[in-house]
């Protein structure tokens, strides 16, 4: 296995592969494979979701053309469809996969099979695999909590009573709580409020680069309509469902929401006062000048999104370092995307105070003053969503919270979570 490019300076590029491979099948090498890459590369190896499914395809087409020895590809391919393109064009005699791996171990039964839609796709997060592993920690998927504890599943033992289980909410912990409970062999049926599964994710799904989020809520999605289980939109959970459907147990997978915080001026400025949700859910047009305040996950993913549309943005970070909740390899790509746009961050922020077309503030101990501002986009801290826990005292189910609506957090427990539920019965 070799680099096509190490996307460094002074690094192995194309050109040096092109001598190198004609050699190494001349010394005897039965295959080549072509990577790119290393760690502090431009390109990096483990690319995230924000890099074009393939990224790596052209430099194993290049090296296939100087070679009459297999040449194998990687980097993104988790669609079958296109991995089989790849061969059929020509471009590489083998396609590798990781991460689809990981995503869904029977990944190549289901190709072969022809159930392309059965597959759980990698939303390219880096997150439960590399990042988890860089740390030191057990990897593991954010789609798919199984990785890593196979053995302990395997000694579990079948349902032995079904249950009727309510699903409140069809963002990702809803949907994959009903997707499980379905599995395990319950009735199932999902109300939600919205006239569309998804929640919070669906609109981080439409930020620049992060498309792919989308998938794992297709997956989800086509799962229940597989399983026959029902959603209901626009109903939330209420008195009445619960004594139509009569469930055993109730799942609260009911969300998030902003919660705004107190900043002295805050509600006072004439600037609009909006948060990330009324961003990408277009409900509130910003102006040209925008303050965030907050600078997570979703704080620099708002702020990416609005420097996209044209708006010159500044991000107010009240901690130490920016979206520490992403994966480092992730958040590599957005910080980039951030340099090219008209973005700039300030860290280890405390406000003074707001005022009518700006703020004042100190960062790593300097008294900065903005104006000529005409937008505030709250990005911060999430409240859980469950007033609907109060209907269990007018029920004989039991209630059980999960996901945002629990503590608001990223994916990967969210998702877990939602299966364990399941699993629990």
């Amino acid at each position: 296995r070799i680099n096509g490019n190490d996307y460094i300076e002074n690094g192995w590029e194309l050109k040096d592969t092109l001598r190198l491979a004609p050699l190494l099948e001349k010394a005897g090498a039965v295959y080549l494979h072509i990577s790119g890459g290393v760690y502090g590369s431009t390109e990096l190896t483990i690319p995230s979701m924000y890099t074009p499914q393939g990224c790596f395809i052209h430099l194993a087409e290049a090296v296939k053309q100087v070679v009459d020895i297999p040449v194998i590809t990687v980097g993104r391919i988790k669609d079958p469809v296109h991995a089989d393109s790849i061969i059929k064009e020509g471009k590489a005699d083998m396609v590798a996969l990781g991460r689809s791996f990981l995503a869904d171990p029977e990944y190549p039964n289901k190709a072969k099979a022809g159930m392309l839609s059965n597959i759980r796709p990698c939303v390219g997060c880096c997150l439960g695999c590399i990042h988890a592993v860089l740390a030191k920690e057990p990897g593991s998927c954010v789609v798919n909590p199984d990785v890593g504890r196979e053995y302990k599943l395997a000694e579990e033992t079948a349902v032995t009573e079904t249950f009727k289980v309510l699903v409140a909410g069809a963002g990702p912990s809803g949907l994959a709580a009903a997707r499980m409970f379905a599995l395990e062999g319950h009735e199932v049926m999902v109300c939600e409020k919205a006239d569309s599964t998804g929640g919070l994710l669906a609109l981080a799904a439409t930020a620049p680069g992060r498309g792919e989020l989308g998938d794992i809520l297709r997956f989800f999605n086509e799962e229940l309509d597989r399983l026959a289980v029902p959603v209901r939109f626009n109903t939330p959970l209420s008195k009445e469902l619960l004594d139509e459907f009569r469930p055993d147990q109730v799942i609260l997978a009911t969300g998030s929401m902003p919660d705004m915080p107190v900043i002295k001026g805050l509600f006072k400025t004439k600037m609009d006062l909006i948060t990330s949700v009324d961003v990408f859910n277009e409900a509130d047009t910003p102006g040209k000048k925008v303050i965030v305040l907050g600078g997570g996950m979703t704080g620099l993913i708002t702020a990416d999104t609005l420097a996209e549309k044209g708006c010159e943005v500044v991000v107010l970070n009240r901690r130490k370092s920016f979206a520490e909740e992403m994966s480092s390899n992730d958040r590599y790509y957005l910080r980039e995307r951030l340099k090219k746009g008209n973005v700039t961050l300030y860290k280890k922020v405390s406000v003074t105070s707001f005022s009518d077309d700006g703020v004042a503030f100190t960062s790593n101990g300097e008294n900065v003053t903005l104006s000529g501002y005409d937008t505030v986009v709250i990005s911060e801290k999430h409240q859980p969503v469950r007033e609907a826990k109060t209907l269990e005292k007018k029920s004989d189910a039991h209630f059980h919270i999960i996901g945002d609506a629990k503590t608001p957090r990223h994916l990967m427990y969210c998702i877990s979570e939602a299966e364990e539920a399941g699993r629990a019965g």
